[in-house]
Parts: C-alpha cells; sequence; structure tokens
C-alpha cells in the first residue's frame, strides 16, 4: 500500500484556505459589529433623543473591511458569481486553463487595485490625514484591513494559479 505525501502546493492552498477561513470569521465578527452599532443607535435616537454620531462613518470602514477580508475565502470556496455555461463544455484539462487565465485576469485587476490603495494608504498614514467626521479617524486604520484583505486575496490568487498549473499538468498526464 503506498500513501502518496501531498504537494508543496496543495500544502500551501491548505494553509491559505485556513487562514482565509480566519479572515472570513473576523468578516462575521463585523457583520455583528455592525448590528450592534445600528442597534444601539437606534435605541438612542428613538429613547434617548442622541446619537453615536459616528453611525455612517463607522459602518461604512467596517463594510469596507468585512468585504475584502471575505473574498478570499468566497472564492476559495466557489461562492463568487460565475457564468459556467462554456466552462461546463470543456474537458478538466481546458477547465483548469481556463480557471488559471481567469486567476491570471484577476491577479491583474487586483495588483492594480492594491498598488493605488497602498499609495493612498501610506500617504494618509505619512500626513496624518483623519476623517472629517465628528471622530477624526486616521484614515489609515481601516484602510489598513482592507490592504491586508486584498494583499491576501492576491496571494490566494497566485496560490490558485499554481494549483490550476498543477491540475492541468496532472490532468494531461492521466
Amino acid at each position: 500500500m503506498s500513501t502518496q505525501n501531498p504537494s508543496v502546493i496543495s500544502r500551501l492552498n491548505r494553509i491559505m484556505t485556513t487562514i482565509g477561513r480566519w479572515l472570513s470569521w473576523f468578516a462575521a465578527a463585523l457583520i455583528v459589529y455592525m448590528l450592534v452599532h445600528i442597534s444601539i443607535e437606534i435605541v438612542l435616537r428613538a429613547f434617548f433623543d442622541t446619537s453615536t454620531f459616528v453611525l455612517e462613518e463607522f459602518v461604512g470602514y467596517a463594510l469596507g473591511a468585512m468585504i475584502f477580508m471575505a473574498l478570499a475565502a468566497t472564492h476559495t470556496e466557489d461562492r463568487l458569481i460565475r457564468v459556467k455555461l462554456l466552462r461546463n463544455a470543456i474537458s478538466r484539462r481546458g477547465q483548469a486553463i481556463a480557471d488559471m487565465i481567469a486567476n491570471v485576469a484577476a491577479l491583474a485587476a487586483c495588483t492594480l487595485l492594491f498598488g493605488a490603495l497602498f499609495n493612498i494608504f501610506t500617504r494618509n498614514w505619512r500626513f496624518g490625514i483623519t476623517s472629517s467626521s465628528f471622530a477624526e479617524t486616521p484614515l489609515w486604520i481601516p484602510q489598513i484591513f482592507i490592504i491586508a484583505g486584498l494583499g491576501f486575496y492576491i496571494l490566494r490568487l497566485l496560490v490558485n494559479i499554481l494549483v490550476y498549473a498543477e491540475k492541468s499538468i496532472t490532468a494531461e498526464n492521466s
């Protein structure tokens, strides 16, 4: 009986999936935070005629962070919108190649977005730019979660490209 050791790529894929799951749990915690903050705001406005004055700002930050933190796990679990009509009509090797091309295109777009957002982040950090609201939140604080989530998604896409390349090679050999 022979046991096949998992490849380096599959081990890396498992690690990235685990980290992505942790980030998605963080995103779920942000949903809970938003629910609690909105509920507190409703109670304050309805019964005490006051407000936290930062609901829109902080929930907006949490929403942005939630989206980017959960992006890699959503992609890994194949929960993003995909048109599979053409994909299902081709061979397994063709599907792996098509998925690899889609991941390369997503990687290129996300890398450009990361560069732009990172430039904004570093400018806000360097000059101490704050929000114009009552809270005067340093803008780099919410942006760091978006940068981290997008950066992890870029790493996830790189691993996906390796996984699809490995699938393409093994499909060709079998």
